[in-house]
């Protein structure tokens, strides 16, 4: 563990209590609501170690024989003129204390001493340091330690041996197309190969297709994962979306904003979707999503409940269901809302007649592969991968759990870098090297 960085701080109604009452739980491994977007009232919610870079202007010197730190010389300039020396400044450049992070992140274990020490005594300290973090990334015990990452970044994982369904599936294919240095992108939007196995005496994935649904319902990466499904299982399929949102957009519902809020009740309306764009009393819908006597519920529900659909065809279990017809020769799906006898939803209660799936405002989405290859495409998505990565080098936070999000300034050249070719592989390796880590 580092330490020693400062830290960044950085009748419905009925039903739609019910649906609305995980905003805030007091688990904090459950997922949570969205920040106050109403005029100061709570959004309306859904089912469902610190160190920091700086862009601190810092001067250091080359280091003398043997690696020891060496003092950083940046300074700001006060109004008077006078230089003011910042708690960034103080800080020191040291390969082998860096070394001792980096191996326990990457490999899962503390560097050995003569590793420590051909750092300490090397004439030139940060190449040696580089070239054992590229050993250890190129370890077999990286692949493992890669797999418990997006264990921890999914919450997801299988408890026992023969679990059904496998909720290692989805952070093994996570960890395999970061471990292969593939598109990172393919986490949501690859049609096959989507549950493979893993060698841990070799560090090596083979890729095994999911069996995710019919032809209708095209593999998606891990959005159609039958596991993450039955984990994230939830009425009307809302804590599926969250955590999605929340895992690969870095940032709570609300999960869209409009650039003029409108003004609604006691409050603000702030999606970028036309307010009655989603079911309601007035148009059909069981569940009151356009009520705003308390809070705003189109908010956050202005989004969610055009994403919702896609994922409600899963069951509990985490198994695609093809849509069926009921009773009333409507379809319905698997997941159920949260009213008298938990009947099971239809689209009309998410959203009214000629209103279709979408990823965001403008994005349709017609099925969970359109909607992963929009996600591929959105600069959010690919901001949030490099704050993960960059929080798991540096020792923070969750981004959303615990606020730990990076200023823009300091992961920019990281972003632009990985938008050229979404290798998490590489970018996880510049922060491992970057200027920041080796300060202390």
């Amino acid at each position: 563990m580092k330490w020693g960085k400062r830290a960044w701080t950085g009748t419905a109604l009925i039903g739609l209590s019910l649906v609305l009452s995980a905003c805030n739980p007091d688990d904090p491994n459950k997922l949570l609501g969205g920040p106050p977007a109403n005029g100061g009232k709570p959004c309306p919610p859904s089912a469902g170690g610190g160190e920091g870079g700086s862009t601190a202007s810092t001067t250091v010197g080359n280091g003398g024989s043997g690696g020891d730190p060496t003092t950083s010389g940046g300074t700001t300039t006060g109004s008077g003129g006078n230089e003011v020396k910042t708690v960034l400044d103080e800080r020191v450049v040291s390969y082998s204390e860096a070394l001792r992070t980096a191996s326990l992140k990457l490999v899962g274990k503390l560097p050995k001493n003569d590793e420590v020490e051909g750092v300490r005594s090397a004439a030139n300290p940060k190449q040696v340091y580089e070239t054992l973090v590229d050993q250890y990334m190129a370890s077999p015990r990286f692949a493992a330690v890669m797999i418990d990452y997006w264990k921890n970044t999914f919450r997801s994982g299988a408890m026992a041996a023969n679990e059904a369904p496998n909720r290692n599936n989805a952070p093994l294919f996570a960890a395999k197309v970061t471990v292969e240095g593939g598109d990172y992108r393919q986490i949501f939007t690859a049609t096959s190969g989507t549950c493979p196995t893993f060698d841990p005496a070799t560090g090596t994935f083979t890729p095994v297709d999911c069996a995710n649904g019919p032809a209708a319902a095209p593999a998606a990466g891990v959005l159609t994962d039958a596991g993450l499904m039955a984990q994230y299982a939830s009425a009307l399929a809302f804590r599926r979306v969250r955590f999605i949102q929340e895992t690969f957009s870095c940032r709570k519902m609300p999960a869209e904003y409009r650039s003029t809020p409108e003004p609604k009740g006691g409050g603000f309306y702030t999606s970028p979707w036309p307010f009655e764009s989603i079911g309601g009393a007035a148009n059909g819908g069981r569940v009151d999503f356009l009520d705003y006597s308390s809070t705003i519920c189109a908010n956050c529900h202005g989004s969610m409940n055009h994403r919702a659909p896609l994922f409600a065809a899963y069951d509990d279990a985490g198994k695609y269901v093809e849509p069926a017809a009921g009773m009333d020769g409507v379809l319905e799906f698997s997941a159920t809302v949260p009213i008298e006898g938990n009947p099971k939803v239809k689209l009309s209660d998410y959203l009214p007649p000629g209103e279709t799936t979408a990823f965001k405002f403008g994005q349709p989405a017609a099925n969970l592969l359109e909607f992963g290859q929009r996600m591929a495409a959105d600069d959010e998505v690919a901001r949030c991968a490099v704050v993960r990565a960059w929080n798991y080098a540096m020792s923070k936070g969750d981004a959303v759990y615990d606020l730990a999000d990076v200023p823009d300034s300091v992961i920019a050249p990281l972003v632009t870098q990985f938008k050229t070719n979404y290798n998490l592989r590489e970018i996880i390796r510049a922060a491992f090297v970057h200027d920041d880590f080796v300060r202390y």
